[in-house]
């Protein structure tokens, strides 16, 4: 049977017209009548030169004797070819009536002496593949923009991460971090919840030879125990109910050749943990659900605000882990134990959000004082949220003495109250702390006093009723 091969090319994506040899129309396909806004009961029969619009054909450059954008004839065209020996010619163009940009390939067809019979005009719509390619540019731009900022973010870590301190023992920390930096040495910080752990990561990475490379950070308490290895790890596709369709790197290949930052590491299962121990030791891992090996280099940090020798006695941590993490422990103090720092860290932290939040805010001489009389349970972490909370509660550009300590018994108040403490109690225990702290910071009643805006018999007179005790020297 035979089948019309204008039949066929309505079922394809391109336009199609067929001329003559002088550029008559014979037959034109479906597509080139959607593509060109002309009915083919239009074009069959008419001269190509004389369709509505005269929509495809260029004019041609003198220079290049290529066809462009504006009208030309049908015979220049095929004279242009000729002369270049050319069976086919293609140009890009625009049709005005329908906005689409078409790219037109002529060809010639010849018959069996060599001389013109017909001519093939194809038309493809490059409108959607002209629009992907702007979006592939934008796309591509945006991710050099990216790449320019990771860059300068990089770059400009030490300034951005560095440790603010004024205390003996945070300048031992430094002088650690100055020492094992630039070393490939796993690292086991410690500390308090709050106390600036992740901070010292983010030191040690910035002072490293891999400060230019992935920095992957990792809550493990944030992880579900069921994800943890899948994350860590990663996934071969189709490796458990529930996966990808796609195989899935983790967060150690991720940091490959870079840096990997476990935080809080005492929360991982056991069998997380012998995983992990593996990876440190082959340095290598395998995706869940994969069969093969792959080699990685790594440096691991890790911290925990957990006991892991405890943890280890009560068989929730295992012992060979903790010895290939703990290569080179920093134990970070409480901010309770540096009160030297808080001063530094409040203006830090003032300067800090007074530009985030567009304020000219500052410390009244009496505020700091009462910052350094409170014990700080919850660390950096707890000064950085009242210094932030007290920029935004209110228009007064002076923080006082009196603001601090209604924030802080604020938390005092709602943390005695979850905890079962009546109003006297957890008066007396606020009272006690201040008067206890001001006592060892300024080493006598007189000054302790006058910190505290009380009078020096008021102290005498609360330190017995409170049970502070009071050497010969106050």
């Amino acid at each position: 049977m035979d089948i019309d091969f204008f039949e066929i090319s309505n079922a394809i994506p391109d336009g199609i017209c067929l001329t003559d040899n002088k550029g008559i129309i014979l037959k034109v396909n479906k597509r080139f009548s959607e593509i060109t806004g002309i009915d083919f009961k239009e074009a069959v029969g008419r001269s190509i030169d004389k369709l509505p619009s005269q929509p495809f054909l260029g004019k041609i450059n003198e220079e290049s004797q290529e066809i462009t954008l504006s009208e030309t004839n049908f015979k220049n065209v095929i004279s242009i070819m000729f002369a270049k020996q050319k069976k086919s010619m293609s140009s890009l163009f625009y049709i005005k009536k329908t906005n689409k940009q078409v790219l037109l390939t002529i060809n010639l067809l010849m018959d069996r002496e060599g001389k013109l019979n017909q001519v093939l005009h194809v038309l493809r719509d490059m409108s959607e593949i002209i629009e992907l390619k702007e979006k592939l540019e934008d796309i591509e731009k945006e991710r050099n923009r990216y790449i320019n900022e990771i860059n300068y973010l990089r770059n400009n870590i030490v300034e951005t991460k560095n440790l603010i301190t004024n205390s003996s023992s945070m300048k031992k920390v430094k002088e650690i971090i100055d020492y094992v930096a630039k070393t490939d040495a796993t690292i086991l910080i410690t500390g308090e919840t709050g106390c600036g752990k992740e901070v010292v990561a983010n030191e040690i990475q910035s002072k490293s030879n891999r400060k230019m490379e992935p920095f992957i950070k990792v809550n493990c308490a944030a992880i579900p125990e069921s994800l943890i290895e899948a994350e860590l790890f990663g996934y071969e596709k189709g490796a458990f109910t529930g996966a990808a369709p796609k195989t899935k790197i983790g967060m150690f290949e991720m940091a490959n050749n870079g840096t990997i930052f476990l935080d809080e590491i005492g929360e991982l299962s056991l069998s997380t943990q012998t995983k992990l121990l593996r990876v440190l030791q082959e340095k290598e891992i395998i995706r869940i659900g994969g069969t093969k090996s792959i080699k990685l280099d790594v440096r691991v940090l890790a911290a925990t605000n957990q006991d892991l020798l405890e943890l280890i006695k009560q068989r929730k941590f295992r012992e060979d882990l903790y010895f290939r993490l703990n290569v080179v422990p920093i134990k970070l103090p409480p901010l309770r134990e540096r009160r030297e720092d808080i001063p530094i860290l409040a203006y830090h932290f003032l300067k800090e959000f007074n530009l985030k939040y567009n304020k000219e805010k500052v410390f009244h001489n009496s505020a700091i004082v009462a910052l350094e009389s409170y014990n700080w349970p919850g660390n950096v972490r707890e000064l950085k949220n009242i210094v932030e909370r007290l920029i935004i509660i209110d228009d007064d550009c002076q923080i006082t003495a009196e603001k601090i300590k209604n924030i802080i018994n604020q938390y005092t108040v709602t943390s005695s109250i979850s905890k079962g403490f009546t109003l006297k109690e957890t008066l007396n225990m606020v009272e006690k702390e201040m008067i206890e702290n001001a006592l060892k910071i300024y080493g006598s009643t007189h000054k302790a006093a006058k910190a505290l805006g009380i009078t020096q018999p008021t102290v005498f007179r609360k330190a017995k009723a409170l049970n502070i005790k009071l050497n010969g020297k106050y």
